[in-house]
């Protein structure tokens, strides 16, 4: 059997033993590498088209965007062209998201498609329909807008080609994506043609035989598709069972839409009824095709898109699984190998070193070998022969246990070294310090060790110089210089060292501490006070102590410093509706932003929040000042990429110089600080030298701010009403409470002025709570004197219902109840900004105004960004139509248009409409015209005291009389 094995025997004889478990491990690896590379190759084909199918789904998406604007169009183009002139402005409305759309899809594109003939031929023919398409006849347009429908769709198929989409290998999703692909976009085309034709029929009002004959074309192939629709998402279902719950919620949305457009053409287009606007027809189309469209965004792409990604996860953690195996396997392998290779290594020196000691006359030595190999044989025969020798030394070694007890139980690091410079003595302390064992570090020499190479040098200069003069400068003393550990690294120790003399020779012991931990706790204490954790930027303290400095430097050359003091502007935006964890990374990339246009030797800070803080030191001339905020200013523009957002922000900059404004560094902060809210009220994304005429701004707000805190208590706000009237009626059977400030000294001060120093302050609680109540009494009079359905509208601060502020307004529902008044009476007024931001709290609370019957009221409606979602979430009673639509009805037709969107929106929602700002009769014809429900305005009374708004309420017409519609 040795025969077999000896030539592998021969040649391992030839190598020691590092050589011997390298080979080894050489060829564990290479065996553990083919198979993995192997399965990685497997795995690949896999995980590589499913990636590029996911990159074809983000194309979808634009391009059916596309298609769906471009058939909203076809149908509002029918609908203008039979002769329905209304729809005018919602055509070019449709025709910019189109434009909108187009550049969509263009940017998510690749450029190999983008650049193509196919989409560059789609751009121009939909360039030449938006130019020439109330030209064409209602059948040349309708064909103009099917032929470029056509065109994109095949666009989507060819992309889906190139992107491997139209060839998954798996039938669940085979199916899934042909569904979104090719069956939900041909019925939802067919139903745009019924949109668009039947939209136009209704316009003109006859249908001609032809006409019935194509809508009935229509109708069977719509419902053609509609089966195949069916049957892809039953084998999708089939094939894959966890989708089935959503996908029967797609088919039967689909279908029901659907049956809802072909039941109305059935009903009132085919038999010649045309009992349906064709606005509220193309408008009906419309919502169904959007949920079916929603269908595919919403469920189908993302339901494909899981799919595909769950593959790729199953393929690469198949991938890390058998990798991970694999190198666990070698691991093993090279950890017992290592293991066998120190177990033999470790006992042939072991026993070599005691053979030596031996030898040196070391009779206590002895072997200890934690084996029970051949090896232990050779080491029970030393250990043997060793004994003998161990009674006439015992008292001797009793000495030296004693003495190495001493030194192993120390705390610091304990080195003994001979004049030599070897290493004679070495601690378990001494171990873990420099990571040499106690084996490995005696009998080497100390400057090959544990002294870094620039301190070698002068420690053997130093020891020469003791050996010659038995001075020495370290000697009996602590110092702190570097230590070189084992594996290269150095670090800080602090060192004593002593010398003895013994047998006429010195030996040297060296007592080291480690003070790693010590020295990175005084290094991250200086950091914490010193630098923002965030950005890295100075903090407050430093920018204090550099700014200091730099006056002091610029005042001993005659120079100037520049303080520049920079706000993020609408960085509230990003934090409220991003999260604060996107406003940490903006600020970050801000910081970086902000220290590109400085030089080196200038001072970025971060104050804190979204402040940040230049010092511009040491300047000849000031000309530099003005180009580095230009240049601020640009670069803060800039979109912020937050991970997969873009966010968009401006900067606010105050300039201040020293020694011209102030000589005080605090003087000098605060007035760059004034100078800075002088460029936010400027228009923001600007900057602006500070000037005395800022620090008189700020003490006369400062001034009114305080005065603003007595006016409640002197009985100095006054509450007047404004009338909103039923534009059925014309009687005034609402109104709304504005409070005003009756100064002593100033006369009156607009809210405009007052209101947001309230907010600030807080203030506005208690004026708030002030304002509600006066209101509620004035009611319950006007109630009982004039009308009992009487209301009364309230404006409510955001702050008011913040949830730092607390719950003060709940006691309002007690003193309605005090009074005897219904909560339907009362409304509270807030702003779209309110439902915006709105948390759980803001939502609670609103939900406590309702359950306790106050109405609510969405003021400015239209300039903020509220949306549907919004109405319908919160329970919203009446919409505020803001008088700048108001303003220009009469001259402005889009204006017009905006006004009835929202009066049709509102009134969809079960909502009432106030329109702010009526001024004149034509603009109150108007409103009436388009079922606005109140107006107020100039038109009917300007803000009143009590006394002159119940001199309204008596004059008012007896109810029989009121305008005519």
């Amino acid at each position: 059997m040795q025969a077999i094995f000896s030539p592998a025997i021969n040649l391992l004889n030839r190598f020691g033993y590092t050589k011997k478990f390298t080979l080894l491990w050489l060829l564990s690896m290479i065996a553990i590498a083919v198979v993995v590379y192997s399965l990685f190759v497997s795995l690949e084909r896999i995980i590589r088209p499913s990636q590029q199918q996911l990159e074809g789904l983000v194309l979808i998406k634009p391009i059916s965007k596309s298609v769906q604007t471009i058939q909203l169009h076809r149908g509002i183009s029918a609908a203008l062209l039979g002769g329905n002139e209304t729809m005018r402005g919602r055509r070019a409305t449709k025709e910019k998201e189109a434009a909108a759309a187009f550049d969509a899809m263009e940017e998510k594109l690749p450029a190999s498609l983008a650049s193509g003939e196919d989409f560059r031929l789609i751009r121009s023919n939909w360039e030449r329909l938006r130019k020439a398409g109330l030209h064409l006849t209602v059948a040349e347009n309708f064909a103009a807008h099917t032929r470029l429908i056509e065109q994109l769709q095949l666009f989507e198929v060819f992309v889906a080609d190139e992107y491997l989409l139209t060839l998954d290998p798996e039938l669940s999703s085979f199916y899934l994506i042909d569904t979104a692909i090719n069956k939900l976009p041909h019925a939802l085309e067919h139903l745009g043609q019924i949109r668009a034709y039947g939209t136009g029929i209704l316009a003109s009002k006859r249908i001609t035989e032809p006409q019935k004959t194509e809508l009935k074309v229509m109708l069977a192939e719509l419902d053609n598709t509609l089966k195949l629709l069916g049957i892809n998402l039953g084998k999708a279902v089939r094939y894959n069972p966890t989708v089935h719950k959503p996908l029967t919620a797609v088919s039967d949305d689909i279908v029901g839409s659907s049956r809802q457009i072909t039941s109305l053409v059935a009903s009132d287009i085919l038999t010649g009824h045309f009992a349906t606007p064709p606005g509220e027809f193309l408008d009906i189309a419309t919502a169904a095709i959007d949920r079916s469209y929603a269908q595919m965004y919403d469920t189908l792409l993302p339901t494909a898109e899981t799919l595909l990604q769950a593959r790729i996860t199953q393929a690469k953690n198949t991938l890390y699984r058998s990798t991970g195996i694999a190198l666990l396997a070698f691991l093993l392998v090279v950890y017992l190998s290592v293991s066998i290779y120190y177990a033999i290594v470790g006992g042939i020196r072991s026993i070599a070193r005691s053979a030596r000691a031996f030898a040196d006359g070391d009779l206590n030595t002895r072997i200890k070998l934690d084996t029970r190999d051949e090896l232990s044989w050779v080491g029970d025969s030393f250990n043997e022969m060793a004994d003998g020798f161990n009674a006439m030394l015992e008292t001797h070694r009793e000495d030296e246990a004693r003495l190495r007890a001493t030194i192993e139980t120390a705390m610091d690091a304990v080195v003994q070294i001979n004049a030599d410079g070897i290493i004679t003595g070495w601690n378990s302390q001494t171990e873990k310090v420099f990571g040499w064992t106690r084996e490995e570090a005696i009998g080497q020499a100390l400057h090959k060790t544990i002294i870094p190479p620039q301190y070698r040098e002068a420690h053997l200069r130093g020891m020469t110089h003791f050996l010659a003069s038995g001075e020495g400068a370290m000697l009996n003393s602590r110092v702190e210089l570097l230590g070189l550990h084992r594996d290269g690294h150095e670090f800080p120790v602090e060192l004593s060292i002593t010398a003895v003399k013994a047998a006429g020779k010195y030996e040297f012991n060296g007592f080291i501490r480690d003070i790693t931990r010590q020295k990175k706790s005084e290094e991250m204490i200086w950091n914490q006070a010193n630098f923002d954790t965030l950005t890295g930027l100075p903090n407050r303290h430093m920018f204090y102590d550099r700014l200091t400095q730099d006056i002091k430097k610029a005042h001993r050359a005659g120079l100037k410093t520049a303080l520049l003091f920079i706000d993020l502007d609408k960085f509230k935006e990003v934090n409220d509706t991003l999260g604060h964890s996107m406003g940490d990374i903006l600020l970050q990339e801000a910081g970086r932003r902000i220290s590109g246009c400085v030089r080196e030797t200038d001072t970025v800070a971060r104050l804190g929040g979204d402040e940040f803080t230049v010092i511009l030191a040491e300047l000849a001339d000031t000309g530099s000042v003005e180009r580095i905020a230009e240049n601020i200013l640009q670069i803060m523009a800039k979109p912020f990429r937050l991970n997969d957002e873009m966010a968009y922000v401006s900067a606010s900059i105050g300039i201040t110089l020293h020694p011209n404004d102030a000589t005080e560094a605090e003087d000098l902060l605060k007035n760059a600080d004034q100078a800075m809210y002088a460029a936010k009220n400027g228009g923001r994304n600007r900057f602006s030298y500070f000037t005395p005429s800022m620090q008189q701004a700020a003490q006369a707000r400062l001034r009114l701010t305080s005065e603003l805190r007595g006016a409640l208590a002197g009985g100095q706000f006054r509450i007047h009403y404004q009338p909103i009237v039923n534009l059925a009626t014309g009687r005034i059977i609402k109104a709304e409470a504005l409070i005003r400030w009756q100064h002593p000294g100033r006369g009156m001060i607009s809210p405009v002025e007052f209101i947001p120093l309230a907010e600030e302050t807080g203030l506005i609680v208690e004026i708030g709570d002030w304002v509600f109540r006066e209101a509620a009494r004035q009611l319950k009079q006007w109630r009982t004197l004039y009308n009992p359905g009487f209301q009364i509208s309230v404006n409510v601060s955001p702050v008011q219902l913040s949830n730092t502020i607390g719950n003060s307004y709940k006691a309002w529902f007690g003193y309605l109840q005090e009074l005897g008044l219904p909560g339907q009476n009362v409304v509270i007024e807030i702003t779209e900004g309110l439902l915006l931001g709105a948390d759980s709290g803001i939502t609670g609370k609103l939900l406590e105004f309702r359950d306790a019957g106050i109405q609510v009221a969405i003021d400015d409606f239209g300039t903020g960004y509220s949306s549907l979602s919004y109405l319908k979430k919160f329970d919203i009673d009446y919409l505020k139509i803001d008088q700048s639509f108001v303003r220009d009805l009469v001259t402005d037709p889009d204006d017009m248009a905006l006004s009835e969107a929202i009066i049709v929106m509102a009134h969809k929602l079960g909502l009432k409409v106030i329109a702010e700002g009526v001024e004149t009769e034509a603009q109150r014809k108007l409103l009436t015209e388009a079922y606005c429900d109140y107006a107020q305005g100039y038109l009917f009374s300007k803000p009143v005291p009590a006394e002159a708004f119940e001199e309204l309420l008596k004059g008012q017409q007896p109810e029989s009389h009121h305008y005519q519609i």
